[in-house]
């Protein structure tokens, strides 16, 4: 990984560089999520952050995919695939 405003790299173990996105991602979701548009309807959306899903996955993982993304609130989904 590189941290911000550094130009080296260093290596990091997978549960450390699973539990970063994970904390990155909690932070983020926590500070920008929207329970409630304007007129007071529930809309929980996550706007700030999106995810890119890639062509090669079978139906079956997209779906499960699409399923989590949408689950945290997310709006900004995307696949490769431009079929």
């Amino acid at each position: 990984m590189r941290e911000p405003g550094t130009r080296e790299w260093k290596r990091i173990s997978w549960d450390d560089a699973f539990g970063r996105i994970a904390r990155l991602m909690k932070d983020d979701r926590d500070a920008n999520f929207v329970a409630q548009n304007a007129d007071g309807a529930t809309v929980n959306r996550w706007l700030t952050t999106g995810f890119l899903a890639a062509s090669a996955s079978s139906n079956e993982s997209g779906y499960i995919t699409h399923k989590v993304v949408r689950s945290l609130g997310m709006l900004a989904f995307d696949n490769q695939a431009r079929v």
